[in-house]
């Protein structure tokens, strides 16, 4: 969900395509700021951040929509602006759930349900995982 401003409207990089998928998400404590500004930032693999004793239990939620460049998560559990966010995505007829490293670009409550949408970036997926992604928004954009 790469975006960016021009004047109040907003500009998305790449086309959102309405999916509802099930979702393992770990928030981490810490910012993206934080992470890049950490001296083993380049060393840092998802596995090594996944491990990190300072993230939470995982939270089980569903996505709303997905793009190239990011999804809309639904949860039960507020996340900050800015924070960043493991994330196992479940795509049919993949055995793996593909894994990717998120940062909340915005959240907000869905009124009268107790949960929340949040949007996230991708920060880092790996090619084969990033490739899977985008064979499945051709499956939904063009059919199977």
């Amino acid at each position: 969900m790469s975006v960016s401003e021009k004047g109040w409207l907003e500009q998305r990089k790449f086309e959102r395509m309405g999916d509802v998928l099930k979702i393992v998400y770990y928030p981490l404590i810490g910012t993206a700021n934080d992470i890049v500004g950490s001296d083993d930032y380049r060393d840092t693999t998802l596995e090594k951040i996944k491990n990190d004793s300072s993230r939470h239990s995982y939270i089980q939620a569903m996505t709303d929509d997905i793009s190239k460049g990011g999804l809309s998560l639904l949860t039960s559990k507020p996340l900050g602006i800015n924070q960043l966010v493991i994330i196992d995505l479940f795509l049919p007829k993949i055995s793996k759930p593909v894994k990717i490293l998120t940062e909340v670009r915005n959240i907000e409550s869905v009124k009268g349900s107790g949960s929340y949408k949040a949007g996230v970036k991708i920060i880092s997926v790996s090619k084969s995982d990033l490739k899977r992604i985008e064979n499945h928004i051709m499956e939904l954009k063009f059919g199977k």
